[in-house]
């Protein structure tokens, strides 16, 4: 008679922080905001991050996180606020992130980001502050490619060996959705 039961905490998640590991049995899939802006969290963005698909929100700002950005992302079909600004992200924008229908806010200033910034959809409505600071971008908004030669990436920030802070994170295990 009633809808199935279906239960809403079906992720769960190992973080290490500050030396310590924590564990998250249960995190609610029907989470759709997290902000872990400005902690100093260093490593890559994890791929699982790409099966929380309720999320709204997703604000990873002002860290040191490297490694390129997880076309996992683009799994989020629900995102509308995406801020990758102020870490140390190398690489090309995935194409998968033009998946992001609803995406309304879409940060990547202040990395070492280059190549052409995906064409379509809502990454044509993004200004060009998103992406400043990642001097190898071109294309919309920005300058047009060169198919010839490449701009060169902006210098490397150095990271305080003594103020990392790791994600240790581990696999999500996600029940089929």
């Amino acid at each position: 008679m009633g809808a199935p039961n279906h239960s809403s905490y079906d992720y769960s998640v190992s973080l290490t922080l500050k030396g310590l590991e924590i564990e998250l049995v249960k995190i609610q899939t029907l989470l759709t905001s997290i902000d872990l802006s400005g902690n100093k969290f260093t490593g890559e963005i994890p791929q699982s991050i790409g099966k929380l698909k309720s999320l709204k929100l997703l604000n990873l700002s002002h860290n040191q996180l490297t490694g390129n950005i997880q076309p996992s992302l683009g799994n989020l079909s629900n995102l509308e606020s995406l801020d990758l600004s102020s870490n140390l992200l190398v690489g090309r924008i995935p194409m998968q992130l033009t998946y992001l229908t609803f995406l309304e806010v879409f940060r990547v200033s202040h990395n070492q980001l280059e190549g052409p910034i995906p064409e379509g959809k809502q990454f044509n409505t993004i200004d060009s502050t998103s992406y400043e600071g990642n001097l190898g971008l071109c294309g919309f908004p920005l300058e047009k490619c060169d198919s010839g030669k490449r701009r060169q990436p902006t210098a490397s920030k150095e990271i305080d060996s003594k103020s990392k802070i790791g994600f240790g994170w581990k696999a999500i295990s996600a029940g089929d959705q």
